[in-house]
């Protein structure tokens, strides 16, 4: 079956938020407006796509990594076995990660199960929703609105994912758990 992935170049990545912009803009996520919607001091927002900042090192030898996240679209999604009602599956075509709004309770269950916070539920609609790896754009050829955007290639796509080499940034997740379907160039 192929295998949608990402390639993360830690080298490459500046930290500047273009992808989790581009992400945002394409997808329509919430907030959608201005300002920032607010509930206890939380922000009320949905972001399928973050840029995290990890320090690295000790003194006086530190230094900073970008590392620019999403639905890793693992080959053993820890969220799929978690949803009681079916609202998440893997698209035998592409092996994305699919969640079914429509279908979707709001339980949370998903959330709490992915090691890598891909699920988010939105207040708004009291349902889950993740990264669709622009399933839209996949289908008319086009590459998914992050990997387009990012200015200096760091995130990159393909749709024949092949584990491999990585060094994923310290405090990422074990692998063997739900196999992400990502793989991260070393720093």
């Amino acid at each position: 079956m192929p295998q949608f992935g990402w390639t993360v170049d830690l080298r490459r990545c500046v930290g500047c938020h273009a992808c989790a912009i581009a992400c945002k803009a394409e997808m329509n996520t919430d907030p959608v407006g201005s300002p920032l919607p607010l509930r206890n001091g939380r922000a009320l927002q949905v972001n399928y796509r973050a840029v995290l900042s990890v320090e690295r090192g000790s003194f006086p030898n530190l230094s900073k990594v970008f590392v620019t996240s999403s639905c890793n679209h693992c080959a053993a999604p820890a969220c799929l076995p978690s949803c009681p009602v079916g609202a998440i599956t893997r698209d035998s075509s592409t092996g994305l990660v699919r969640l079914d709004s429509n279908a979707c309770v709001g339980c949370r269950n998903c959330e709490w199960a992915c090691p890598y916070g891909a699920p988010q539920f939105n207040d708004r609609t009291g349902k889950v929703e993740k990264c669709t790896g622009c399933a839209h754009r996949l289908a008319e050829g086009l590459a998914p609105a992050c990997v387009t955007t990012c200015p200096t290639g760091a995130l990159q796509f393909t749709l024949d994912h092949r584990p491999g080499a990585s060094s994923p940034p310290e405090g990422f997740a074990d692998p063997a758990y739900t196999r992400p379907s990502i793989r991260f160039l070393p720093p």
